[in-house]
């Protein structure tokens, strides 16, 4: 796998840059947060990473198959907080789930933010979508 390292990692979050840089994979860890303050805690080093090591250019993944299911309000509305920067600049942005209940959901929350994004449970299709190779 060349190119490919693992940039940051805490208990809920790994970033993996991959592809020679072409790709910023971000794998959400099956730990539940206990609080949407620590959504926003979690995610604040890795939106300082993505803008340390820029997104022009690049796609995002943001593989959220192992997450707990969560959509209480406080939550949802913590977490959109963190996508708006998660996401934005990227050339292509996809999110990649494990269930057609979380297509249903990730589609929503998509739809929500209104940004240039897409949900898939085939990761086949998700790497088509961004126009770079499955391996």
């Amino acid at each position: 796998m060349t190119g490919d390292s693992e940039i940051f990692k805490n208990e809920y979050i790994t970033v993996r840059l991959e592809r020679d840089g072409q790709l910023v994979r971000l794998i959400r860890s099956a730990v539940p947060f206990p609080d949407p303050k620590t959504v926003e805690h979690a995610w604040a080093p890795v939106i300082f990473l993505l803008d340390r090591i820029g997104r022009e250019g690049r796609c995002i993944l943001s593989d959220t198959r192992l997450a707990p299911g969560r959509n209480d309000p406080a939550f949802e509305a913590a977490l959109a907080r963190v996508r708006k920067e998660m996401f934005r600049e990227f050339r292509k942005a996809a999110t990649l789930v494990q269930s057609k209940v979380g297509l249903l959901h990730v589609s929503r929350l998509i739809r929500e933010d209104r940004v240039d994004r897409m949900a898939f449970s085939d990761e086949a299709e998700l790497f088509a979508y961004l126009g770079l190779k499955q391996r």
